[in-house]
Protein backbone atom coordinates (compact mmCIF):
# COMPACT_ATOMS: atom_id res chain seq x y z
CA UNK A 1 0.00 0.00 0.00
CA UNK A 2 1.44 3.35 -1.01
CA UNK A 3 1.86 5.84 1.83
CA UNK A 4 1.21 9.47 0.92
CA UNK A 5 3.98 11.87 1.83
CA UNK A 6 2.94 14.33 4.52
CA UNK A 7 4.58 17.60 5.53
CA UNK A 8 6.98 16.77 8.33
CA UNK A 9 4.99 18.72 10.93
CA UNK A 10 1.74 16.97 10.06
CA UNK A 11 3.46 13.61 10.14
CA UNK A 12 4.98 14.43 13.51
CA UNK A 13 1.64 15.49 14.94
CA UNK A 14 0.03 12.30 13.67
CA UNK A 15 2.67 10.09 15.22
CA UNK A 16 2.63 12.12 18.42
CA UNK A 17 -0.88 10.94 19.35
CA UNK A 18 0.37 7.85 21.19
CA UNK A 19 2.96 9.73 23.20
CA UNK A 20 0.93 12.54 24.71
CA UNK A 21 -1.06 10.35 27.09
CA UNK A 22 2.09 8.77 28.52
CA UNK A 23 3.75 12.17 28.87
CA UNK A 24 0.83 13.67 30.79
CA UNK A 25 1.11 10.75 33.19
CA UNK A 26 4.77 10.79 34.20
CA UNK A 27 7.04 11.89 37.05
CA UNK A 28 7.58 15.64 37.21
CA UNK A 29 10.18 16.81 34.74
CA UNK A 30 10.09 13.47 32.89
CA UNK A 31 8.88 12.36 29.48
CA UNK A 32 8.24 8.61 29.20
CA UNK A 33 8.62 7.00 25.77
CA UNK A 34 7.22 3.45 25.83
CA UNK A 35 8.40 1.04 23.16
CA UNK A 36 4.78 0.84 21.97
CA UNK A 37 5.12 4.41 20.65
CA UNK A 38 7.23 3.05 17.80
CA UNK A 39 4.66 0.49 16.62
CA UNK A 40 2.75 2.72 14.21
CA UNK A 41 5.58 2.54 11.67
CA UNK A 42 7.33 -0.61 12.80
CA UNK A 43 9.43 -2.19 10.00
CA UNK A 44 9.14 -5.75 8.81
CA UNK A 45 10.83 -8.33 11.07
CA UNK A 46 10.52 -6.23 14.21
CA UNK A 47 8.13 -7.80 16.74
CA UNK A 48 6.64 -7.04 20.11
CA UNK A 49 7.34 -9.21 23.15
CA UNK A 50 5.83 -9.71 26.60
CA UNK A 51 7.63 -10.46 29.84
CA UNK A 52 8.11 -14.03 31.02
CA UNK A 53 9.41 -15.45 34.27
CA UNK A 54 10.22 -13.01 37.04
CA UNK A 55 11.20 -9.92 35.07
CA UNK A 56 8.93 -7.16 33.74
CA UNK A 57 8.59 -4.89 30.74
CA UNK A 58 7.10 -1.44 30.89
CA UNK A 59 3.40 -1.87 29.94
CA UNK A 60 4.35 -5.53 29.46
CA UNK A 61 5.26 -4.56 25.90
CA UNK A 62 8.77 -4.53 24.46
CA UNK A 63 10.02 -3.98 20.92
CA UNK A 64 12.42 -6.58 19.53
CA UNK A 65 14.64 -4.95 16.93
CA UNK A 66 15.24 -7.66 14.34
CA UNK A 67 15.66 -5.22 11.45
CA UNK A 68 18.37 -2.65 10.73
CA UNK A 69 15.66 -0.24 9.59
CA UNK A 70 15.33 2.74 11.96
CA UNK A 71 12.21 3.32 14.03
CA UNK A 72 11.01 6.79 14.95
CA UNK A 73 8.46 8.61 17.05
CA UNK A 74 7.89 12.19 18.21
CA UNK A 75 7.52 13.45 21.75
CA UNK A 76 6.50 16.80 23.20
CA UNK A 77 9.11 18.44 25.41
CA UNK A 78 7.08 20.54 27.87
CA UNK A 79 9.83 23.01 28.78
CA UNK A 80 13.40 23.71 27.67
CA UNK A 81 16.42 22.63 29.64
CA UNK A 82 18.89 19.87 30.35
CA UNK A 83 17.46 16.38 30.13
CA UNK A 84 19.03 13.01 30.86
CA UNK A 85 18.27 10.14 28.52
CA UNK A 86 17.47 6.76 30.08
CA UNK A 87 17.07 3.52 28.12
CA UNK A 88 15.85 0.15 29.38
CA UNK A 89 17.01 -2.57 27.00
CA UNK A 90 18.65 -5.96 26.60
CA UNK A 91 20.70 -7.92 24.09
CA UNK A 92 24.02 -9.61 23.53
CA UNK A 93 27.52 -8.24 23.38
CA UNK A 94 28.30 -6.94 19.91
CA UNK A 95 24.63 -6.15 19.21
CA UNK A 96 22.62 -3.06 20.03
CA UNK A 97 21.41 0.34 18.88
CA UNK A 98 21.90 4.03 19.49
CA UNK A 99 19.40 6.83 19.99
CA UNK A 100 19.11 10.07 18.00
CA UNK A 101 17.29 13.04 19.55
CA UNK A 102 16.54 15.30 16.57
CA UNK A 103 20.08 15.35 15.10
CA UNK A 104 22.12 14.49 18.20
CA UNK A 105 23.22 10.88 18.56
CA UNK A 106 24.22 9.13 21.75
CA UNK A 107 27.81 8.11 22.31
CA UNK A 108 26.56 4.99 24.04
CA UNK A 109 25.19 1.81 22.47
CA UNK A 110 22.20 0.17 24.15
CA UNK A 111 20.72 -3.32 23.91
CA UNK A 112 24.06 -5.10 24.14
CA UNK A 113 23.83 -6.53 27.69
CA UNK A 114 21.32 -8.27 29.95
CA UNK A 115 18.17 -6.28 30.70
CA UNK A 116 19.29 -3.05 32.33
CA UNK A 117 18.36 0.59 32.95
CA UNK A 118 21.11 2.87 31.65
CA UNK A 119 21.61 6.62 31.61
CA UNK A 120 22.68 7.55 28.09
CA UNK A 121 23.96 11.10 28.42
CA UNK A 122 22.56 14.59 28.84
CA UNK A 123 20.96 16.81 26.19
CA UNK A 124 19.92 20.46 26.04
CA UNK A 125 16.45 20.32 24.54
CA UNK A 126 14.09 22.99 23.27
CA UNK A 127 10.41 23.11 24.08
CA UNK A 128 8.20 21.44 21.46
CA UNK A 129 8.30 18.41 19.21
CA UNK A 130 11.36 16.21 19.39
CA UNK A 131 12.12 13.34 17.03
CA UNK A 132 13.31 10.21 18.83
CA UNK A 133 14.95 7.63 16.59
CA UNK A 134 16.50 4.24 17.24
CA UNK A 135 19.38 3.91 14.81
CA UNK A 136 22.64 2.07 14.01
CA UNK A 137 20.77 -1.12 14.84
CA UNK A 138 22.81 -4.31 14.97
CA UNK A 139 20.03 -6.83 15.60
CA UNK A 140 18.65 -8.35 17.62
CA UNK A 141 18.09 -6.12 20.63
CA UNK A 142 15.08 -5.47 22.84
CA UNK A 143 13.85 -2.17 24.28
CA UNK A 144 10.78 -1.60 26.46
CA UNK A 145 11.01 2.05 27.53
CA UNK A 146 13.02 5.24 27.18
CA UNK A 147 12.75 8.37 29.30
CA UNK A 148 13.93 11.96 29.11
CA UNK A 149 14.15 13.49 32.57
CA UNK A 150 15.55 16.51 34.30
CA UNK A 151 16.39 14.20 37.18
CA UNK A 152 19.94 12.79 37.09
CA UNK A 153 18.96 9.95 39.42
CA UNK A 154 15.76 8.61 37.79
CA UNK A 155 15.29 4.91 38.54
CA UNK A 156 13.38 2.34 36.50
CA UNK A 157 11.21 1.69 39.56
CA UNK A 158 10.10 5.33 39.40
CA UNK A 159 8.22 4.48 36.20
CA UNK A 160 6.20 1.59 37.59
CA UNK A 161 3.23 3.71 38.77
CA UNK A 162 2.99 5.31 35.33
CA UNK A 163 2.30 2.30 33.19
CA UNK A 164 -0.78 2.06 30.98
CA UNK A 165 -3.27 4.79 30.16
CA UNK A 166 -4.20 7.18 32.99
CA UNK A 167 -7.91 6.52 32.42
CA UNK A 168 -7.52 2.79 33.16
CA UNK A 169 -8.32 1.46 36.62
CA UNK A 170 -7.95 -2.12 37.78
CA UNK A 171 -11.39 -3.18 39.04
CA UNK A 172 -10.64 -6.81 39.94
CA UNK A 173 -7.68 -9.18 39.69
CA UNK A 174 -7.85 -12.94 40.06
CA UNK A 175 -4.78 -15.19 40.35
CA UNK A 176 -5.90 -18.50 38.87
CA UNK A 177 -4.60 -21.99 39.69
CA UNK A 178 -5.70 -23.16 36.22
CA UNK A 179 -5.41 -21.73 32.72
CA UNK A 180 -7.96 -21.50 29.93
CA UNK A 181 -10.84 -19.36 28.73
CA UNK A 182 -13.52 -17.87 30.97
CA UNK A 183 -17.31 -18.07 30.88
CA UNK A 184 -19.34 -15.77 33.11
CA UNK A 185 -22.56 -15.85 35.15
CA UNK A 186 -23.96 -15.69 38.68
CA UNK A 187 -23.82 -19.22 40.14
CA UNK A 188 -24.51 -18.42 43.81
CA UNK A 189 -27.35 -15.91 43.51
CA UNK A 190 -25.60 -12.90 45.06
CA UNK A 191 -26.03 -10.82 41.86
CA UNK A 192 -22.27 -10.66 41.39
CA UNK A 193 -20.37 -12.00 38.42
CA UNK A 194 -18.81 -15.43 38.93
CA UNK A 195 -16.87 -17.34 36.29
CA UNK A 196 -15.84 -20.74 35.01
CA UNK A 197 -12.42 -21.47 33.55
CA UNK A 198 -12.52 -24.05 30.77
CA UNK A 199 -9.08 -25.57 30.26
CA UNK A 200 -7.75 -26.73 26.93
CA UNK A 201 -8.41 -30.39 27.80
CA UNK A 202 -12.10 -29.49 28.54
CA UNK A 203 -11.69 -29.56 32.34
CA UNK A 204 -13.67 -26.92 34.23
CA UNK A 205 -13.19 -24.91 37.43
CA UNK A 206 -15.77 -22.49 38.86
CA UNK A 207 -14.91 -19.45 40.98
CA UNK A 208 -17.16 -17.02 42.81
CA UNK A 209 -16.84 -13.25 42.56
CA UNK A 210 -14.37 -13.20 45.45
CA UNK A 211 -12.08 -15.54 43.51
CA UNK A 212 -12.75 -18.56 45.72
CA UNK A 213 -12.77 -21.91 43.94
CA UNK A 214 -16.20 -23.54 44.31
CA UNK A 215 -15.57 -26.79 42.46
CA UNK A 216 -13.73 -28.36 39.56
CA UNK A 217 -14.23 -31.24 37.18
CA UNK A 218 -11.19 -32.90 35.64
CA UNK A 219 -11.57 -34.24 32.12
CA UNK A 220 -10.01 -37.65 31.48
CA UNK A 221 -6.59 -37.57 29.89
CA UNK A 222 -7.58 -40.05 27.21
CA UNK A 223 -7.69 -38.11 23.91
CA UNK A 224 -6.89 -34.88 25.82
CA UNK A 225 -4.38 -33.76 23.19
CA UNK A 226 -7.04 -34.12 20.49
CA UNK A 227 -9.28 -31.74 22.42
CA UNK A 228 -6.71 -28.97 22.80
CA UNK A 229 -6.92 -27.45 19.32
CA UNK A 230 -9.76 -25.04 20.13
CA UNK A 231 -11.65 -23.67 23.11
CA UNK A 232 -13.75 -26.02 25.24
CA UNK A 233 -17.58 -26.11 25.11
CA UNK A 234 -19.37 -24.79 28.17
CA UNK A 235 -21.41 -21.87 29.52
CA UNK A 236 -23.34 -20.56 32.53
CA UNK A 237 -27.10 -19.85 32.36
CA UNK A 238 -29.99 -19.75 34.84
CA UNK A 239 -32.44 -22.21 33.25
CA UNK A 240 -34.79 -22.60 36.22
CA UNK A 241 -34.90 -18.85 36.96
CA UNK A 242 -33.98 -19.19 40.63
CA UNK A 243 -31.24 -16.54 40.37
CA UNK A 244 -28.44 -19.11 40.29
CA UNK A 245 -26.88 -20.07 36.96
CA UNK A 246 -26.39 -23.70 35.99
CA UNK A 247 -23.42 -25.04 34.07
CA UNK A 248 -23.91 -26.62 30.65
CA UNK A 249 -20.88 -28.44 29.30
CA UNK A 250 -19.34 -31.45 27.63
CA UNK A 251 -18.35 -34.21 30.00
CA UNK A 252 -17.20 -37.75 29.59
CA UNK A 253 -18.66 -40.20 32.11
CA UNK A 254 -17.85 -43.92 32.15
CA UNK A 255 -16.12 -43.58 28.80
CA UNK A 256 -19.11 -41.96 27.08
CA UNK A 257 -19.65 -38.32 26.04
CA UNK A 258 -22.55 -36.36 27.53
CA UNK A 259 -24.15 -32.95 27.34
CA UNK A 260 -24.47 -32.19 31.05
CA UNK A 261 -26.56 -29.71 33.02
CA UNK A 262 -25.02 -29.23 36.48
CA UNK A 263 -25.50 -27.00 39.50
CA UNK A 264 -23.36 -23.91 39.03
CA UNK A 265 -22.45 -23.69 42.70
CA UNK A 266 -21.34 -27.32 43.15
CA UNK A 267 -20.95 -29.06 39.77
CA UNK A 268 -23.45 -31.75 40.77
CA UNK A 269 -25.09 -33.26 37.68
CA UNK A 270 -28.78 -32.39 37.41
CA UNK A 271 -29.42 -34.20 34.13
CA UNK A 272 -27.54 -35.34 31.06
CA UNK A 273 -28.10 -36.51 27.50
CA UNK A 274 -25.85 -38.07 24.88
CA UNK A 275 -23.43 -35.67 23.24
CA UNK A 276 -24.59 -35.16 19.61
CA UNK A 277 -21.65 -36.71 17.78
CA UNK A 278 -20.87 -40.13 16.51
CA UNK A 279 -19.47 -42.46 19.22
CA UNK A 280 -15.82 -42.28 20.16
CA UNK A 281 -13.27 -42.26 18.70
CA UNK A 282 -13.64 -39.03 16.73
CA UNK A 283 -11.76 -35.77 16.35
CA UNK A 284 -12.57 -32.52 18.17
CA UNK A 285 -12.44 -29.50 15.92
CA UNK A 286 -15.04 -26.90 16.88
CA UNK A 287 -17.30 -27.85 19.77
CA UNK A 288 -19.38 -24.87 20.93
CA UNK A 289 -22.45 -24.02 23.01
CA UNK A 290 -24.72 -20.95 22.89
CA UNK A 291 -28.00 -19.86 24.48
CA UNK A 292 -30.89 -19.44 22.03
CA UNK A 293 -34.38 -17.97 22.18
CA UNK A 294 -36.60 -20.14 19.97
CA UNK A 295 -39.79 -19.86 22.03
CA UNK A 296 -41.71 -17.04 23.71
CA UNK A 297 -40.41 -15.77 27.02
CA UNK A 298 -36.80 -15.56 28.12
CA UNK A 299 -33.97 -17.25 26.18
CA UNK A 300 -33.74 -20.82 27.50
CA UNK A 301 -32.65 -23.19 24.71
CA UNK A 302 -29.17 -24.59 24.08
CA UNK A 303 -27.58 -24.57 20.64
CA UNK A 304 -24.79 -27.14 20.27
CA UNK A 305 -22.28 -27.03 17.41
CA UNK A 306 -20.03 -30.05 16.83
CA UNK A 307 -17.45 -30.25 14.07
CA UNK A 308 -15.88 -33.69 13.84
CA UNK A 309 -14.53 -33.12 10.34
CA UNK A 310 -16.56 -34.81 7.64
CA UNK A 311 -19.71 -34.48 9.75
CA UNK A 312 -20.73 -31.13 11.23
CA UNK A 313 -23.88 -30.98 13.37
CA UNK A 314 -26.01 -28.18 14.74
CA UNK A 315 -28.42 -29.33 17.48
CA UNK A 316 -30.97 -27.61 19.67
CA UNK A 317 -32.08 -28.66 23.18
CA UNK A 318 -34.58 -27.27 25.64
CA UNK A 319 -33.85 -26.54 29.32
CA UNK A 320 -34.63 -30.16 30.23
CA UNK A 321 -32.06 -31.35 27.63
CA UNK A 322 -34.80 -32.71 25.41
CA UNK A 323 -33.47 -32.92 21.87
CA UNK A 324 -35.49 -30.62 19.58
CA UNK A 325 -33.73 -31.00 16.23
CA UNK A 326 -30.45 -31.62 14.40
CA UNK A 327 -29.11 -30.18 11.16
CA UNK A 328 -26.18 -32.07 9.70
CA UNK A 329 -23.71 -31.18 6.95
CA UNK A 330 -21.01 -33.34 5.39
CA UNK A 331 -18.08 -30.95 5.08
CA UNK A 332 -14.40 -30.60 5.86
CA UNK A 333 -13.12 -29.38 9.22
CA UNK A 334 -13.78 -25.65 9.82
CA UNK A 335 -15.95 -25.25 6.70
CA UNK A 336 -18.87 -24.22 8.95
CA UNK A 337 -16.77 -21.82 11.00
CA UNK A 338 -16.06 -21.98 14.71
CA UNK A 339 -19.23 -20.92 16.52
CA UNK A 340 -23.02 -20.91 16.42
CA UNK A 341 -24.96 -17.59 16.56
CA UNK A 342 -28.61 -17.53 17.68
CA UNK A 343 -29.89 -14.07 16.61
CA UNK A 344 -33.35 -12.63 15.91
CA UNK A 345 -32.83 -11.26 12.41
CA UNK A 346 -36.45 -10.78 11.30
CA UNK A 347 -37.63 -9.05 14.47
CA UNK A 348 -40.31 -11.57 15.45
CA UNK A 349 -38.81 -12.23 18.90
CA UNK A 350 -37.53 -15.68 17.91
CA UNK A 351 -33.92 -16.47 17.03
CA UNK A 352 -32.67 -17.73 13.74
CA UNK A 353 -29.53 -19.89 13.99
CA UNK A 354 -26.49 -18.76 12.00
CA UNK A 355 -23.69 -21.27 11.64
CA UNK A 356 -20.97 -20.64 9.09
CA UNK A 357 -22.43 -19.91 5.67
CA UNK A 358 -25.80 -21.33 6.67
CA UNK A 359 -28.88 -19.71 8.22
CA UNK A 360 -31.46 -21.95 9.88
CA UNK A 361 -34.86 -21.07 11.28
CA UNK A 362 -35.88 -21.87 14.85
CA UNK A 363 -37.00 -25.35 13.75
CA UNK A 364 -33.66 -26.21 12.12
CA UNK A 365 -34.84 -25.68 8.52
CA UNK A 366 -32.52 -23.98 6.05
CA UNK A 367 -33.34 -20.39 5.12
CA UNK A 368 -30.29 -19.88 2.93
CA UNK A 369 -26.65 -20.86 2.49
CA UNK A 370 -23.60 -19.33 0.84
CA UNK A 371 -21.67 -22.48 0.08
CA UNK A 372 -21.32 -21.17 -3.47
CA UNK A 373 -18.81 -18.65 -2.11
CA UNK A 374 -17.36 -20.59 0.80
CA UNK A 375 -17.30 -24.04 -0.76
CA UNK A 376 -13.91 -24.93 0.75
CA UNK A 377 -12.80 -25.05 4.36
CA UNK A 378 -10.10 -22.46 3.60
CA UNK A 379 -12.93 -20.01 2.92
CA UNK A 380 -14.79 -20.48 6.18
CA UNK A 381 -16.28 -17.65 8.23
CA UNK A 382 -14.13 -16.84 11.25
CA UNK A 383 -16.31 -14.20 12.88
CA UNK A 384 -19.75 -12.55 12.61
CA UNK A 385 -21.08 -9.16 13.72
CA UNK A 386 -24.56 -7.69 13.31
CA UNK A 387 -25.61 -4.11 12.52
CA UNK A 388 -27.84 -2.09 10.19
CA UNK A 389 -25.20 -1.43 7.55
CA UNK A 390 -27.42 -0.02 4.80
CA UNK A 391 -29.61 2.09 7.11
CA UNK A 392 -32.89 0.40 6.15
CA UNK A 393 -33.89 -0.35 9.75
CA UNK A 394 -33.12 -4.08 9.54
CA UNK A 395 -30.26 -6.06 11.03
CA UNK A 396 -27.53 -7.10 8.59
CA UNK A 397 -24.69 -9.61 8.89
CA UNK A 398 -21.05 -8.59 8.57
CA UNK A 399 -18.85 -11.65 8.25
CA UNK A 400 -15.14 -12.24 7.76
CA UNK A 401 -14.39 -15.25 5.60
CA UNK A 402 -10.69 -16.04 5.94
CA UNK A 403 -9.05 -15.70 2.52
CA UNK A 404 -12.33 -14.68 0.85
CA UNK A 405 -12.36 -11.43 2.83
CA UNK A 406 -15.19 -9.47 4.44
CA UNK A 407 -18.87 -9.36 3.41
CA UNK A 408 -21.89 -7.35 4.52
CA UNK A 409 -25.14 -9.09 3.57
CA UNK A 410 -28.86 -8.75 4.26
CA UNK A 411 -29.62 -11.22 7.03
CA UNK A 412 -32.80 -12.84 5.70
CA UNK A 413 -31.99 -12.85 1.96
CA UNK A 414 -28.16 -13.18 1.82
CA UNK A 415 -28.06 -10.29 -0.68
CA UNK A 416 -24.58 -8.72 -0.75
CA UNK A 417 -24.49 -5.11 0.44
CA UNK A 418 -20.73 -4.72 0.04
CA UNK A 419 -17.61 -6.85 -0.04
CA UNK A 420 -13.88 -6.35 0.17
CA UNK A 421 -10.65 -8.14 1.11
CA UNK A 422 -8.31 -7.77 4.09
CA UNK A 423 -5.57 -10.42 3.91
CA UNK A 424 -6.75 -13.53 5.80
CA UNK A 425 -9.72 -11.82 7.48
CA UNK A 426 -9.82 -13.23 10.99
CA UNK A 427 -11.66 -11.03 13.51
CA UNK A 428 -13.60 -7.79 13.25
CA UNK A 429 -15.75 -5.19 14.98
CA UNK A 430 -18.58 -3.02 13.69
CA UNK A 431 -19.79 0.33 15.02
CA UNK A 432 -19.51 4.10 14.94
CA UNK A 433 -15.87 4.54 15.89
CA UNK A 434 -14.22 6.92 13.39
CA UNK A 435 -14.56 10.66 13.04
CA UNK A 436 -15.94 12.02 9.76
CA UNK A 437 -16.31 8.55 8.20
CA UNK A 438 -19.78 7.21 7.21
CA UNK A 439 -20.81 4.46 9.57
CA UNK A 440 -21.23 1.94 10.82
CA UNK A 441 -17.59 1.28 10.10
CA UNK A 442 -16.08 -2.20 10.01
CA UNK A 443 -12.57 -2.83 11.26
CA UNK A 444 -11.00 -6.15 10.27
CA UNK A 445 -7.93 -7.82 11.71
CA UNK A 446 -6.14 -9.01 8.59
CA UNK A 447 -3.97 -11.99 9.52
CA UNK A 448 -0.69 -12.69 7.76
CA UNK A 449 1.32 -15.89 8.02
CA UNK A 450 5.06 -16.21 8.36
CA UNK A 451 7.22 -19.10 7.30
CA UNK A 452 7.55 -21.77 9.94
CA UNK A 453 11.13 -22.53 10.92
CA UNK A 454 12.28 -18.95 10.34
CA UNK A 455 12.69 -15.93 12.61
CA UNK A 456 9.51 -14.29 11.37
CA UNK A 457 6.38 -14.72 13.51
CA UNK A 458 3.93 -17.30 12.24
CA UNK A 459 0.86 -15.13 12.99
CA UNK A 460 0.58 -11.35 12.68
CA UNK A 461 -2.30 -8.90 12.38
CA UNK A 462 -3.01 -5.49 10.90
CA UNK A 463 -6.16 -3.35 10.97
CA UNK A 464 -8.21 -2.60 7.85
CA UNK A 465 -10.90 0.08 8.27
CA UNK A 466 -13.95 0.18 5.96
CA UNK A 467 -16.82 2.68 5.73
CA UNK A 468 -20.50 1.74 5.40
CA UNK A 469 -20.07 1.13 1.66
CA UNK A 470 -17.09 -1.18 2.12
CA UNK A 471 -14.49 1.33 0.97
CA UNK A 472 -11.05 0.97 2.54
CA UNK A 473 -10.47 4.05 4.68
CA UNK A 474 -7.15 3.37 6.40
CA UNK A 475 -4.86 0.76 7.91
CA UNK A 476 -3.00 0.52 11.20
CA UNK A 477 -0.15 0.03 11.88
CA UNK A 478 0.83 1.90 8.75
CA UNK A 479 4.01 -0.12 8.46
CA UNK A 480 3.85 -3.87 8.97
CA UNK A 481 1.53 -6.15 10.98
CA UNK A 482 1.93 -6.75 14.70
CA UNK A 483 2.84 -10.30 15.65
CA UNK A 484 0.10 -12.27 17.36
CA UNK A 485 -3.55 -13.16 16.79
CA UNK A 486 -5.33 -10.23 18.49
CA UNK A 487 -8.97 -10.08 19.59
CA UNK A 488 -11.51 -7.25 19.34
CA UNK A 489 -13.93 -6.24 22.08
CA UNK A 490 -16.43 -3.38 21.96
CA UNK A 491 -18.53 -1.75 24.63
CA UNK A 492 -19.69 1.31 26.53
CA UNK A 493 -16.37 2.03 28.23
CA UNK A 494 -17.35 5.50 29.42
CA UNK A 495 -20.92 4.71 30.48
CA UNK A 496 -22.25 7.40 28.13
CA UNK A 497 -23.77 5.05 25.58
CA UNK A 498 -20.98 5.47 23.02
CA UNK A 499 -19.25 2.26 22.02
CA UNK A 500 -15.46 2.04 22.11
CA UNK A 501 -13.45 -0.63 20.32
CA UNK A 502 -10.32 -2.31 21.67
CA UNK A 503 -7.90 -4.53 19.75
CA UNK A 504 -5.12 -6.51 21.41
CA UNK A 505 -3.80 -4.08 24.07
CA UNK A 506 -5.02 -0.96 22.34
CA UNK A 507 -8.02 1.32 22.41
CA UNK A 508 -8.63 2.43 18.83
CA UNK A 509 -9.11 6.18 18.63
CA UNK A 510 -11.37 8.09 16.24
CA UNK A 511 -8.60 8.06 13.62
CA UNK A 512 -8.43 4.25 13.74
CA UNK A 513 -5.03 4.18 15.44
CA UNK A 514 -4.08 2.23 18.53
CA UNK A 515 -3.42 3.78 21.94
CA UNK A 516 -1.94 1.34 24.44
CA UNK A 517 -4.39 0.76 27.31
CA UNK A 518 -3.71 -2.69 28.82
CA UNK A 519 -0.77 -4.91 29.72
CA UNK A 520 -2.41 -7.98 28.15
CA UNK A 521 -4.57 -8.67 25.15
CA UNK A 522 -8.31 -8.10 25.56
CA UNK A 523 -10.57 -11.13 26.02
CA UNK A 524 -14.13 -9.94 26.72
CA UNK A 525 -16.07 -6.78 27.53
CA UNK A 526 -19.34 -6.36 29.42
CA UNK A 527 -20.81 -4.86 32.61
CA UNK A 528 -18.85 -7.15 34.95
CA UNK A 529 -19.32 -5.13 38.13
CA UNK A 530 -22.96 -4.21 37.49
CA UNK A 531 -22.40 -0.44 37.59
CA UNK A 532 -23.70 0.27 34.07
CA UNK A 533 -20.45 1.06 32.24
CA UNK A 534 -18.79 -1.87 30.47
CA UNK A 535 -15.41 -3.19 31.50
CA UNK A 536 -12.59 -4.95 29.68
CA UNK A 537 -11.42 -8.40 30.77
CA UNK A 538 -7.96 -9.78 30.05
CA UNK A 539 -6.54 -13.24 30.78
CA UNK A 540 -2.83 -13.96 30.61
CA UNK A 541 -0.15 -15.82 32.56
CA UNK A 542 -2.63 -17.23 35.07
CA UNK A 543 -4.26 -13.90 35.88
CA UNK A 544 -7.73 -12.63 35.01
CA UNK A 545 -8.09 -8.86 35.29
CA UNK A 546 -11.09 -6.58 34.97
CA UNK A 547 -10.38 -2.99 33.90
CA UNK A 548 -12.71 0.00 33.90
CA UNK A 549 -12.56 3.67 33.01
CA UNK A 550 -11.72 6.04 35.85
CA UNK A 551 -13.87 8.68 34.18
CA UNK A 552 -16.85 6.40 33.45
CA UNK A 553 -20.35 7.61 34.26
CA UNK A 554 -21.93 4.84 36.35
CA UNK A 555 -25.70 4.47 36.31
CA UNK A 556 -25.47 1.66 38.90
CA UNK A 557 -28.05 -0.23 36.85
CA UNK A 558 -26.71 -3.71 36.12
CA UNK A 559 -27.02 -4.39 32.39
CA UNK A 560 -26.86 -8.14 33.07
CA UNK A 561 -30.35 -8.08 34.59
CA UNK A 562 -31.65 -7.86 31.00
CA UNK A 563 -31.80 -11.49 29.70
CA UNK A 564 -31.16 -10.30 26.14
CA UNK A 565 -28.02 -8.46 27.19
CA UNK A 566 -26.86 -11.40 29.30
CA UNK A 567 -27.37 -13.79 26.37
CA UNK A 568 -25.90 -11.68 23.57
CA UNK A 569 -23.23 -9.63 25.34
CA UNK A 570 -21.99 -11.91 28.11
CA UNK A 571 -22.76 -15.62 27.70
CA UNK A 572 -22.69 -16.14 23.92
CA UNK A 573 -19.04 -15.31 23.49
CA UNK A 574 -16.23 -17.06 21.69
CA UNK A 575 -12.54 -16.37 22.12
CA UNK A 576 -11.60 -17.86 18.75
Amino acid sequence: MAIKKLPILLLAISLLSLNLVAQRYAPEGTVIIPASDFLGRMPKSDVIAEATGDFWYFNNTALVLNSIVNVITWVDIPEPGKYYLYVRSSGEKGRGFRVILDDRITDMTFGNAPLSWVQGGEFNLKKGLLAVRLTRINPPSTVDVLALSKRPDLKESDLLPYQLNPDVELVREYKLPVSGIAKFGDVDGDRKTDFMILSRDYSSTVFNNAGEELWSWKAPQENAKLRESFEAPGLLWDFDHDGKAEVVQWRIIDGKEWLVLAKGSSGEVIRKTEWPTKPLPHVYNNFRLAIAKTTKGSPNEIAVFTDMGGTINTDLYDAQLNHLWQHSQTRKKDNMGHYVYPVDFDGDGIDEILVGSLLLDSKGKEIWNRFDVTFDNHDHADSFKFADVDHDGELDIIMVHSDVGVYAIKAMTREVIWQNVAEHSQQHAVGYFLKDVPGPQTVVGGRTYGKRGTDEPYLSGQLYWFDDKGNLVSMWPKGFPINGNPEFVTGDWTGTGKKDVFWYKFRLNDKGEGELYFADGVFHMFDFSGRGAEEVITINRGTLRVYGSKSAVHSNRDKKLDPGYLKNNVVNHTHY
